[in-house]
C-alpha cells in the first residue's frame, strides 16, 4: 500500500532518545469512525502516526519506534494495542485520534490516565501522560491554529471534572488504563468541521500534525534545542469568497507547492468540481531567514511576498488572491420590454 510519506532528514541527527521506545497508536482501523465527505478519522490518523515514526528513526537515536498498525486493512482491538505495547515493554503509549461533534466544534484535547482522590487529582503511575499532554497541547494547538480543551485527567474529564472524588481511582480510558507505561491520547481537531476535514485529506496537513507531536517528544526527552527546519505552511484563498483556492501554486527559494486540487484529491470525496478546497500548501526544507514568496493561480493575479523562514518552527503565511477575471453585468432590474419611470430604482447586479 501507498501512504504517499515523504522521507524529509534533518541535516544532524538528534540525540537524548537513546534506549527510550515509544508504542504509536494511531486511533481505530480501516475507515472506522467517518467523518465528512467519507474521509474516516481511522484514516488519517494512521498517516499521522507513520509521518511521526518517519521523524522518529529518521532524524533522532531513538531506539525503537512501535506501531498498533501499519495500514488500513488490518483490524486491532483496544486489548490487542495495550497487550501489545506491554508485552513489548514500551516506555511510553501515544494513542492519536480526531474528534466528532457539531460541525462549529473544532479544538484539541489531551487526556491523560488520571482521576480525583481527597480533593486531588491523582495521574496513573508510572507518570508522564500528563507532562506529554502538556507539551502537546501547546504545539498541537499552535500547529493546526485552532482552540483546545486543554489537558485533563481522563476521568475527570469525562466524569465530572474536578468539582468531586471519584469512587472507581483509576483510568476512564482503555488505553490509559490498560497500559503498563506512561500514556496520553491526543485529540487533533474535530473530523466533523467541514473547514478542519478538508485541511485533514492534504497529504502535507498530517504531516503538520506529526511534527507538533516530535517536537513535544524532544521537549518530554529533555532535548534543549530543536533541529533546525525551514518549514512554510499556510492557506491561499480566494479574495471574494475567502475560500481556499485548489491548483493555487506557491514558490519559495528553489521549492514549489500546487495546493489540492478537484482531480488530485477532492474527485475521490465529491462528484462536485467546484464542492471541496483547502488552499493549503506545506513546504519543507527552506533556506531560514527572508525568503521571497510568489503566489500565483488560474484567473488570478500573482503575488509576490516576503516570509521571514523561521529556524525552529513553523513559518505560517495565508494570502488572499484577487481574480482577474473582467467584471460583467450578471443582472438588470428592468425588463427590455418595459420602460422605466423617472424616480424609479434602476438596480444593475455586477459580478
Amino acid at each position: 500500500i501507498t501512504l504517499g510519506i515523504p522521507n524529509f532528514s534533518y541535516a544532524q541527527e538528534v540525540t537524548g532518545l537513546d534506549g527510550w521506545t515509544i508504542f504509536l497508536d494511531p486511533g481505530h482501523s480501516r475507515t472506522e469512525n467517518q467523518g465528512l465527505y467519507n474521509y474516516s478519522e481511522a484514516q488519517k490518523v494512521l498517516r499521522v502516526g507513520l509521518a511521526l515514526r518517519e521523524m522518529l528513526l529518521t532524524t533522532t537515536d531513538i531506539d525503537t519506534v512501535y506501531m498498533s498498525r501499519m495500514d488500513d486493512q488490518v483490524s486491532v482491538s483496544l486489548s490487542q494495542r495495550t497487550d501489545r505495547a506491554n508485552a513489548l515493554g514500551a516506555d511510553f503509549f501515544h494513542s492519536i485520534h480526531s474528534d466528532a461533534g457539531p460541525s462549529t466544534a473544532n479544538s484539541t484535547l489531551l487526556l491523560h490516565g488520571g482521576w480525583r482522590s481527597q480533593g486531588s487529582t491523582v495521574e496513573k503511575s508510572p507518570k508522564g501522560g500528563k507532562e506529554m499532554g502538556e507539551y502537546m497541547t501547546t504545539n498541537l494547538t499552535a500547529a493546526m491554529r485552532i482552540g483546545t480543551r486543554g489537558n485533563y485527567a481522563d476521568r475527570n474529564f469525562y466524569l465530572g471534572g474536578t468539582a468531586y472524588n471519584h469512587d472507581r481511582q483509576y483510568p476512564y480510558l482503555h488505553v490509559n488504563r490498560e497500559s503498563s507505561m506512561a500514556s496520553v491520547l491526543s485529540e487533533g481537531g474535530f473530523h466533523t468541521n467541514p473547514r478542519q476535514q478538508q485541511l485533514n485529506m492534504n497529504a502535507e496537513y498530517k504531516r503538520l500534525e506529526a511534527q507538533s507531536h516530535y517536537w513535544s517528544i524532544l521537549s518530554y526527552m529533555g532535548v534543549a534545542e530543536r533541529p533546525t527546519v525551514g518549514i512554510a505552511t499556510g492557506v491561499i484563498s480566494d479574495a471574494a469568497t475567502e475560500k481556499g483556492l485548489n491548483g493555487a501554486r506557491i514558490h519559495i527559494a528553489d521549492k514549489s507547492y500546487t495546493t489540492d486540487t478537484f482531480e488530485s484529491l477532492f474527485t475521490s470525496y465529491s462528484s462536485r468540481e467546484e464542492g471541496l478546497s483547502n488552499g493549503f500548501y506545506y513546504l519543507e526544507g527552506l533556506p531560514n531567514g527572508p525568503q521571497q514568496v510568489i503566489i500565483e493561480a488560474d484567473g488570478y493575479y500573482p503575488d509576490t511576498l516576503e516570509l521571514d523562514v523561521k529556524t525552529d518552527d513553523f513559518s505560517f503565511l495565508d494570502h488572499e488572491l484577487f481574480s482577474n477575471v473582467e467584471p460583467y453585468i450578471e443582472s438588470i432590474s428592468l425588463d427590455q420590454s418595459e420602460s422605466l419611470d423617472i424616480g424609479a430604482p434602476l438596480i444593475i447586479e455586477f459580478s
